[in-house]
């Protein structure tokens, strides 16, 4: 019996498959269906050759390309979704972990899953439902265990990213990891070639990590393995430097704070942190990072009580997220949007109206509109709470509640922006005339409205505007 197959999956199984030939599902997608999951997508290998594929694919109507060429992976757009498609094959590899050596196509099914990493991911499935399990992928699933296909070693000496992977898939099922992937990840030879790696394929497993639905379990698992001290590669000027990928963290832990507001050291908390927070990449690196800066020589000191502190943490943990974000090769924007949620994640929490006033028109500086500071502020008060949650002492259920009402009461009374002034530059322009003036004036009448000397309505706003036209022409005049 085959699971519950959207329309398209069934049909590129039943039309490549006929005749002499086989087609099978495999890897994430058959996983995700013996976990009773709906999987993102689904991908398939046959004992076709591409230029096979490509005319049974044609001969449904159905448009495809190849796109491995030296794997064997055609793309097939059915109904404008893509499916990838690719020919059975062994791999072998050499010094270069982004590749393989060798490449061998065959009609073995047992042998094309025993290329790959774990064996959750090495199960296939027939067009009649049948599950192909060479490995015991069935059962680890039972179990709860991510396990190599073979010795985890020779895995990771093949791709040591996989010592990502393994982080990666714990976060994604909450499994634990068979002993050998801890050793094999500190093995020397396949550390040195994880420093082989692109800056770009780790972070990006890293974000997979971040986003998946346990991410403490794959981000602890890093820490035990020393995976977070590791560096990889980015290739400067022709030439290969390294990287490192995030020791900063690795050391946060054994980090003690303040017993009186926290249970927990440092990473526990950061961690604890991250999976109070809905996926979002920026949100989840913002937690990830808040409290980098905790423990470092410049900023730990201790209070009047002797217990520890570290008062201009979320400024240095600010910088420190930059250094990293950049490092790591983080898209610009995103980078931007969590360093300003580091930098000002400590919300006061007893703040009256004139004090959030102050708050608020501090930060709406960085931002062009309301609508994208806002937002920004909404996405604050989340990684505020998850931080205050994740305590495990002395948090307050109800303080962040308490911030967002007050935030949100003084902002409907508050102008931020020269746009949401009742008065725009084509009046100024008729009045003093085109030019860098207008936007100065813009920029004094906020100011006013926001001191209180100005009501933000145009009748008003309009007669300051005229008073300083008639300033501006009999000072042109006296210069003439």
């Amino acid at each position: 019996m085959l699971f519950d197959l959207p329309p398209t999956p069934r049909a590129i199984l039943e039309i490549i498959s006929a005749g002499r030939f086989s087609c099978y599902l495999v890897g994430g997608c058959v996983r995700d269906m013996l976990l009773s999951r709906q999987p993102n997508d689904y991908d398939f290998v046959t004992d076709r050759s591409p230029g096979e594929i490509i005319a049974a694919a044609a001969e449904a109507g159905w448009k495809a390309w190849q796109h491995g060429i030296s794997f064997g992976v055609v793309n097939v757009l059915v109904q404008e979704k893509n499916y990838e498609i690719a020919t059975m094959r062994a791999e072998s590899y050499g010094i270069d972990p982004h590749r393989p050596v060798k490449v061998e196509f065959l009609s073995d099914i047992t042998v094309d899953l025993a290329r790959r990493d774990f064996t959750i991911n090495a199960m296939a499935m027939d067009r009649q439902g049948r599950i192909i399990d060479p490995f015991g992928g069935k059962e680890d699933l039972k179990k709860g265990i991510i396990r190599c296909v073979g010795i985890p070693r020779d895995r990771f000496l093949e791709d040591p990213l996989r010592i990502m992977r393994a982080a990666r898939f714990m976060a994604m099922t909450d499994f634990t990891s068979e002993p050998g992937i801890a050793d094999a990840s500190a093995d020397g030879e396949v550390r040195r070639r994880f420093t082989q790696l692109s800056v770009e394929r780790v972070r990006n497993e890293l974000e997979k990590i971040l986003l998946a639905p346990f991410p403490s379990r794959g981000l602890r698992h890093l820490v035990e393995t020393e995976v977070l001290a590791l560096s990889c590669s980015i290739k400067k000027g022709g030439k290969r430097e390294l990287v490192p990928i995030l020791p900063e963290i690795a050391a946060l832990q054994g980090v003690q704070q303040n017993p009186r507001f926290h249970a927990y050291d440092v990473l526990e908390h950061t961690l604890r942190s991250i999976d109070e927070i809905a996926p979002g990449a920026v949100l989840r690196w913002a937690a990830l990072l808040h409290d980098a800066a905790k423990g470092r020589a410049e900023i730990r000191c201790l209070n009047k009580r002797g217990e520890p502190a570290d008062y201009s943490h979320a400024s240095v943990s600010a910088r420190l997220a930059q250094t990293i974000l950049v490092r790591l090769r983080v898209l610009r924007e995103q980078a931007l949007m969590v360093v300003w949620l580091v930098r000002n994640h400590m919300i006061p929490s007893d703040m009256n109206d004139r004090q959030m006033y102050r708050w608020i028109k501090q930060r709406a500086r960085n931002f062009k509109n309301r609508k994208e500071f806002v937002d920004a502020a909404r996405q604050l008060f989340l990684l505020a709470d998850a931080d205050n949650k994740a305590r495990g002492r002395g948090a307050d259920p109800a303080y962040i509640a308490a911030v967002s009402d007050c935030f949100q009461r003084v902002l409907a009374h508050t102008v931020l922006y020269t746009g949401e002034l009742e008065i725009g530059g084509d009046y100024l322009a008729q009045k003093v005339g085109k030019g860098p003036l207008v936007g100065k004036i813009l920029r004094d009448l906020l100011i006013d409205v926001q001191t209180g000397r100005l009501l933000n309505s145009k009748k008003e706003l309009q007669a300051a505007v005229d008073k300083k036209a008639k300033r501006l022409a009999l000072a042109r005049a006296n210069d003439d």
